[in-house]
């Protein structure tokens, strides 16, 4: 009796939701927090083992009862193009990180901002600023200083010398380099979507250092201006005009410095880390850059210059295909979509998972093996789905071209100074192979330490 009384009730229950809108709902979503803890760190796995037993689109539980839309495949890439989806939604979300920044300005207002930015980011426009010059400056500098006696940590040199780099071609003098670092350490927390706002709380704290680095990058500005043959980007970007023919607006300026500055620099600092480490797993890799490198008269500085280094530019492309230091963009759907055969209503926050598209056999046969030699000898640029680690559309990233440049540069470097000092790179003793996570970005572990070995 009591048995059947139980039953009547456990019928009586709502059954767990399986779908919304006909599209599959992941299961194994914990209370509270859903899917968060296994799209944390091996973001990408997962989400590939999300694809492979729902399929290419489904609906992800996050923190409380939210759910979030996932779509990957071509349509998550179509959605890109912002033609039918909005990115504003971001500055709601994290307004002490991104603030007015272009990531979050679409339509005119996008292409109003973007417009001045161009030009200075284009390879022809990082040779004529100088600002390809003074990045070789400080890698060339930087490599030679990397120790030779002991085990260190690439990601954490590399940090440095990249975060260097953007001061450079920013102007900033680098004796206020170690300030510059900790404000951006503080301002990078308002990137997590925390609501608390007690003081020393991560947003108090976000909202703290964006001040200090705004009104230093304010002071930068204003003496630029003053400077108007002071080499690098800043210089370039004051003498740009929007579409209107007008310059960007201080308050413009300091926006999408903030990012474009500072947080650009990770992903750059992750990819130089990258490349070091499969070069210290892979003897024939790094024997084939070395040979590349020590040919060349030095490092390159111009596009014709870049074009002397096809290797080191397949091992940037291999690196991001496998190790993207971005997991994800996301959009708001500004009307009805209809993706993978499914109706999605306006308003619908949908994540594109960028990184997995490196990963699709589709794209590229044999995805998990790393193989620069699927971009070397082509005649035509990669395609859009190829740079699809540095998003698509209107808002491909407008560092695309300068991490290029650096990351070739670093590599060009990294063989000349090594093949000078007459050793090689191979991971410490007791190192295993390190794999990629996601803490927001997907950087190697600061454990996974490299030696320099002597050639036999």
């Amino acid at each position: 009796m009591q048995m059947q009384t139980l039953n009547n009730m456990l019928e009586r229950l709502p059954m767990k939701e399986t779908h919304r809108l006909g599209i599959p709902i992941l299961p194994g979503g914990l209370p509270l927090v859903g899917h968060a803890p296994f799209n944390l760190g091996d973001t990408l796995t997962f989400l590939r083992a999300a694809e492979a037993k729902v399929g290419p689109i489904f609906w992800m539980r996050s923190f409380g009862s939210e759910m979030q839309l996932v779509c990957m495949g071509e349509p998550g890439f179509e959605l890109l193009k912002n033609r039918v989806t909005s990115s504003e939604f971001i500055r709601d979300q994290a307004p002490e990180f991104i603030g007015d920044a272009l990531l979050s300005q679409d339509g005119a207002r996008h292409r109003n901002l973007r417009t001045p930015m161009s030009g200075p980011f284009t390879p022809r426009g990082l040779s004529s600023s100088g600002a390809a010059t003074l990045s070789a400056e400080v890698i060339e500098a930087s490599v030679a200083s990397l120790p030779s006696s002991r085990p260190f940590s690439l990601i954490a040199e590399t940090q440095k010398f990249a975060l260097d780099i953007i001061f450079r071609v920013m102007g900033i003098d680098r004796s206020e380099i170690e300030e510059f670092n900790t404000n951006y350490r503080e301002f990078t927390l308002g990137a997590f979507p925390l609501k608390l706002d007690l003081p020393y709380s991560p947003r108090w704290r976000a909202r703290r250092g964006r001040a200090w680095l705004d009104a230093r990058f304010s002071s930068l500005i204003a003496a630029a201006r003053g400077r108007p043959e002071m080499p690098g980007t800043l210089s370039a970007m004051l003498a740009a005009r929007d579409t209107e023919g007008q310059p960007l607006k201080d308050d413009d300026l300091i926006s999408n410095l903030r990012l474009l500055a500072l947080a650009g620099h990770e992903t750059t600092a992750s990819t130089m880390a990258w490349l070091g480490l499969v070069l210290a797993q892979r003897p024939d890799l790094w024997e084939k850059l070395r040979e590349e490198a020590t040919a060349a008269p030095g490092l390159p500085r111009s596009p014709e210059e870049l074009k002397r280094h096809p290797f080191a530019e397949a091992l940037f492309r291999e690196v991001i295909r496998l190790y993207p230091p971005v997991s994800s963009t996301a959009r708001e759907a500004t009307e009805d979509l209809t993706l993978h055969g499914k109706l999605v209503p306006k308003g619908t926050m949908i994540t594109v998972p960028l990184g997995t598209y490196g990963y699709d056999p589709a794209n590229f046969p044999e995805p998990e093996k790393f193989d620069p030699s699927r971009w070397l000898g082509r005649r035509v640029p990669p395609s859009s789905v190829e740079t699809a680690p540095f998003g698509g559309g209107p808002h491909f990233c407008l560092g695309y071209h300068l991490a290029w440049v650096e990351v070739v540069q670093f590599a060009t470097a990294f063989a000349r100074e090594l093949s000078r000092r007459g050793v090689r790179p191979q991971l410490a003793p007791g190192v295993a192979p390190p794999k990629l996570r996601y803490l927001p970005f997907g950087q190697p572990p600061k454990k996974a330490l490299i030696e320099f070995v002597p050639v036999v």
